[in-house]
């Protein structure tokens, strides 16, 4: 089973994010579905059952944390774009990311290098007018979608399609 640890954006965010991605309606980006938008925590891809029973026996409550999403940004950087995302900033946050990380390195997971909270809202799979994708992420570099208080992590099961991923929640702390 193909999982993942990450923390839900409330509806409100969620619509104003799905308003925006049309901005990036071009041809060879596929946008992330607005349900399906998230801060992943960690992904930790197939896990057979005895593992994922380890995972649910983890204690991966957190504090609550006041979440910032502004900024657009590219990964690996802004000459290869593969992911268009927004950042994710919050006085805990990546103390929070390193403590579930710890947990899941226990388990035998490896632990991040660095972490680079954000929300993926889509994946470049070719571009035929780079300059068009330069110059709306130039634009939009500023963005700001307000806050909102995270107080909980889920494990999704992601099932891959055709037409996208299914993420189905398997346990909220």
């Amino acid at each position: 089973m193909r999982v993942f640890l990450a923390i839900d954006i409330p509806k409100e965010i969620k619509e104003k994010i799905y308003n925006f991605q049309k901005n990036f309606k071009i041809k060879g980006i596929k946008l992330v579905e607005r349900e399906n938008l998230h801060i992943t925590v960690k992904f930790l891809g197939e896990v057979n059952e005895k593992l994922l029973n380890n995972i649910l026996d983890l204690d991966l409550s957190i504090q609550p944390i006041n979440i910032h999403l502004k900024n657009l940004s590219t990964f690996p950087n802004e000459n290869y774009i593969r992911v268009i995302w927004i950042g994710a900033y919050g006085e805990n946050l990546i103390d929070t990311f390193k403590y579930v990380d710890n947990k899941l390195y226990k388990l035998g997971f490896k632990k991040e290098k660095n972490y680079i909270p954000h929300l993926t809202i889509g994946r470049v799979k070719f571009i035929d007018n780079k300059k068009l994708l330069k110059d709306k992420i130039e634009k939009y570099k500023n963005i700001d979608f307000g806050y909102f208080v995270a107080d909980s992590i889920k494990l999704y099961k992601s099932t891959l399609t055709p037409t996208g991923p299914i993420y189905e929640i398997i346990k909220e702390w």
